[in-house]
């Protein structure tokens, strides 16, 4: 009888309040993909003149182009999924596989980053596949906002947000695939095009707006 008792108090690993665990994996997972972006850029050897070094960072253009991008991509995902898990107050076993999956896709970064870097200018379909993967990484995040809120492991005050969450993480994955077939013209051109759309993001402009007015209201 002792036993049984036992093993009824044993925490299950479907469901739980602790959340640490996944935040620093994930921490952990982000900080490994934004380091590995930098040793992606080879370093010149054999230089003898200012005027090779200059020759040579020119020739590196398209790799600190796909570092700077990608920096800001992965950063961007990071700010989104940090802000998402403050959300969160207690996890299941879906949302723990889900975030394997995401981070699967980030971790692909900086592989494509690199197809990018060598390849954008020539081989306009190695742009399509870097855009395919955070195309890939923005629907992971949505299914994973989206089963916060199915499976109830929210807090409940922040049920608007999330759900402005879920459209935006929508939104985005919507704008990488429909410029994914720009791709195969622009090459690695294509996410000057992302820049702009992003800024219009209706969720997260509105988001914005309240979170603006709930400071005036507060300082008022």
């Amino acid at each position: 009888m002792s036993g049984t008792d036992d093993r009824a108090d044993l925490p299950s690993l479907e469901r739980g309040k602790d959340l640490s665990r996944i935040f620093a994996f994930t921490d952990g997972v982000f900080a490994i993909a934004i380091t590995l972006l930098v040793l992606q850029i080879e370093v010149p050897q054999g230089l003898t003149s200012n005027g090779q070094f200059l020759d040579e960072l020119n020739n590196m253009f398209p790799d600190f182009f796909a570092f700077a991008i990608s920096f800001l991509v992965i950063g961007g995902y990071w700010i989104r999924h940090h802000r998402l898990m403050r959300m969160v107050r207690e996890y299941d076993q879906t949302l723990m596989v889900l975030t394997m999956f995401y981070l699967a896709w980030v971790v692909l970064i900086p592989f494509s980053s690199q197809l990018i870097g060598e390849y954008g200018t020539e081989v306009k379909l190695t742009t399509v596949f870097y855009i395919l993967n955070l195309a890939l990484i923005g629907m992971a995040m949505s299914l994973t906002t989206r089963v916060i809120i199915k499976h109830g492991l929210g807090e409940p005050k922040y049920e608007w947000e999330l759900k402005s969450s879920l459209n935006s993480s929508w939104y985005v994955t919507a704008v990488f695939l429909v410029t994914a077939p720009i791709g195969l013209l622009l090459g690695g051109w294509t996410p000057m095009l992302w820049i702009v759309l992003m800024r219009l993001d209706p969720f997260e402009l509105e988001r914005r707006r309240k979170a603006r007015e709930a400071r005036k209201t507060q300082s008022g």
